[in-house]
């Protein structure tokens, strides 16, 4: 995968798997557009089959579905730390690590979200060198897989976006870590 594929999939991964509002869908044709630029054909017909199926919910409809899938979803909410600990104090520690990994890097994400917030994550791997990117999200993969098998259990179209994050992390080398960070039983 090249440089400006991977910026364009992270991107589009980080923007498309945040908060459907007004904003988000009017912002949709431009990302249509850069889409259609992805080298990588799996890619970008992932990403374009996500686009559509989403045109096929009412707003209001989008909405719901985001809000039942990842606020109300212990099992499928976007904090990918919180599938090791919870709200257990280890997590604090992931979570500063996380932080600083990104401080590291020149990334300064908002304080608005936690760092393991999975768009904002996305995000950081989007502008990070690739080695910083792989390093954050090898901890973190079978914690990504998880959420992919059970976004697809639930038959939501964000599944799908979790198969092209998947898709993307394998094209830029990530491989599963013997770290801590992997999905408890």
């Amino acid at each position: 995968m090249n440089t400006t594929d991977r910026q364009m999939t992270f991107f589009a991964l980080s923007v498309l798997l945040s908060y459907p509002d007004e904003e988000w869908r009017a912002e949709i044709p431009d990302w249509k557009a850069l889409i259609h630029d992805i080298t990588n054909q799996q890619i970008r017909e992932k990403l374009l089959h996500f686009l559509e199926a989403a045109a096929g919910f009412s707003p209001q409809a989008l909405i719901e579905h985001y809000v039942y899938t990842f606020d109300f979803g212990k099992k499928t909410n976007m904090y990918v730390t919180y599938f090791n600990s919870g709200e257990q104090r280890e997590r604090g520690i992931e979570l500063l690590h996380l932080k600083n990994t990104y401080q590291q890097s020149g990334f300064l994400p908002t304080e608005k979200e936690l760092p393991d917030y999975l768009p904002l994550m996305l995000e950081f791997a989007a502008v990070a060198e690739i080695e910083a990117a792989r390093s954050v999200f090898e901890k973190y993969l079978s914690n990504v897989r998880e959420l992919a098998s059970r976004l697809e259990k639930n038959n939501s179209i964000y599944a799908e976006l979790l198969h092209v994050l998947q898709a993307a992390l394998e094209n830029i080398g990530v491989r599963e870590s013997t770290e801590e960070g992997a999905v408890q039983a």
